[in-house]
């Protein structure tokens, strides 16, 4: 279709640029999939950027794919899906394991769908990073610290830690 010619050609040439900045060298590289919510895009381009990341693994030019996604973005047909793929990890934006946090600051889940994705995709074998928030509305220390525990004892591999950087005339800031 056409979704499936023109953006994985662009992505390609994406590709193909960073890749002529590290050939020669002993590195690991992967194609990464960033911007938030990645499982969330139209199925169609979903799977024809996945098709495209695959082929650079199976000609070992890359050793696998990452990308970022929602926790409620994670379902048994998502997994399916990914399954099909060489992922390297899935990184989930968790932000904050506080239900009152991910309200005030009208993230669109909770703690529990946090929860359910981080199993789902671990029991699938996936490798997860949990991405936080320090700072969002309503957040305290000792709920920035409960979230990194939480995201420990989920058995994330890794997380990152990211500030809340509010710009003015938008929701947050209101």
């Amino acid at each position: 279709s056409g979704v499936c010619s023109f953006i994985p050609g662009m992505a390609r040439d994406v590709i193909e640029k960073n890749l002529s900045t590290i050939r020669g060298r002993n590195v690991t590289s992967e194609v990464a999939f960033f911007g938030g919510s990645f499982t969330g895009i139209d199925r169609e381009l979903m799977t024809c950027l996945l098709d495209l990341a695959e082929e650079y693994v199976k000609r070992g030019q890359v050793q696998g794919i990452r990308m970022s996604t929602r926790p409620d973005y994670i379902n048994d047909e998502i997994i399916e899906i990914l399954k099909k793929y060489t992922i390297s990890a899935v990184e989930l934006g968790i932000q904050s394991m506080s239900d009152t946090v991910l309200t005030t600051s009208k993230r669109g889940h909770t703690a529990e769908t946090s929860r359910v994705a981080v199993k789902l995709l671990r029991d699938a074998g996936f490798s997860v990073v949990g991405q936080m928030m320090v700072g969002l509305a309503g957040s305290s220390r000792e709920d920035e610290v409960y979230t990194a525990r939480e995201i420990c004892r989920l058995g994330c591999s890794a997380a990152r830690i990211y500030p809340t950087i509010v710009f003015r005339e938008t929701e947050l800031s209101d």
